[in-house]
């Protein structure tokens, strides 16, 4: 069976990007007049055609096969967001030295021989003609390259500096007490049961009762007997993340304000913070990420700004 397109993009070459970019859908040749409906124009984006034929490509590098009509609007509007891109990058005059782009599609043919498959038999199956793979492996690399101009050494460390411990290993021991909430609980449900942790909170706070305590009494959590205790866990490990962000926030002993998660209405406090040992180096690449990421987010945000998008009627909008 043919490796899928986002698999064979996955490699080296474009490991620093994320997902969503490493199945790039080239845009048909606009000055073709086709009548078959692979060439139905979806939407225009400053006068250039995205394509029935571009969301099927789309569709198959991704690995996916239609959908829902949200699905649908969903891919188009990467698609929307792509071209912005590639124009940008092309009034930024950014262009991947043909050295490195010739590189790159050796790497992705080798990956595909590897698998024992022909690369030109496979490309050519998934729609992919030696141009359309240069330029689908292109726009991501173009993007590092302009990415890398923006994103500073200085940037990068003071992105480290202001998120050390998120990044850095360290780990947090934490205990929570846990209000669970109905489906689709009106707001009313929800400020009695904020009322409630917030009234525990003060007796806490004003020693009536440990917070081990109150877990056992009040809590509707599986630890409500061990004290509320949560799992030991860096910023990205095992504890859900909607509870790391608050627990990270606090100095040891301080309990939270009540907050709201999908499991339900929550207090916790930090037991102990252990120090993590990881340095700048060690998360460079993951801060470049992030921080590119963000980049193209607000370049995207300011690009549809100004930017004439028009759909077909047909089109999800």
């Amino acid at each position: 069976m043919p490796i899928r397109l986002r698999i064979i993009l996955n490699i080296s070459i474009i490991a620093m990007w994320f997902t969503s970019l490493t199945s790039i859908s080239l845009f048909a040749d606009e000055k073709k007049k086709q009548t078959n409906g692979s060439q139905k124009v979806l939407v225009t984006v400053n006068g250039h055609a995205i394509t029935q034929a571009d969301l099927d490509f789309a569709y198959l590098s991704r690995g996916i096969a239609g959908g829902t009509r949200s699905a649908k609007k969903q891919v188009l509007e990467s698609l929307v967001d792509q071209r912005l891109i590639q124009d940008f990058l092309a009034q930024q005059k950014i262009t991947v030295p043909p050295k490195q782009l010739d590189e790159s599609v050796l790497k992705v043919q080798k990956l595909i021989h590897k698998k024992g498959d022909n690369p030109e038999q496979v490309l050519t199956k998934m729609g992919f003609t030696p141009e359309k793979l240069r330029a689908a492996i292109a726009l991501p690399l173009s993007w590092n390259i302009y990415a890398k101009r923006e994103i500073t050494p200085a940037k990068i460390q003071e992105y480290f500096d202001q998120h050390r411990e998120e990044l850095d290993g360290t780990r947090v021991e934490a205990s929570h007490i846990l209000l669970k909430l109905p489906p689709n609980a009106k707001p009313e449900t929800i400020q009695q049961a904020k009322q409630k942790l917030s009234d525990l909170r003060e007796k806490i706070l004003a020693e009536k009762i440990t917070f081990a305590e109150a877990a056992a009494q009040h809590s509707e959590a599986p630890s409500k007997n061990e004290g509320g205790k949560l799992v030991t866990s860096a910023y990205r490990g095992k504890m859900p993340l909607a509870l790391t962000q608050q627990v990270f926030a606090l100095k040891e002993g301080n309990i939270s304000v009540p907050f709201q998660t999908p499991f339900g209405v929550h207090i916790v406090t930090l037991n102990k913070k252990h120090s993590g040992q990881f340095s700048l180096e060690d998360v460079r690449g993951e801060i470049f990420q992030l921080l590119s990421r963000a980049l193209w987010n607000k370049t995207i945000q300011k690009l549809r700004s100004s930017a004439k998008i028009e759909w077909n009627a047909n089109s999800p909008k």
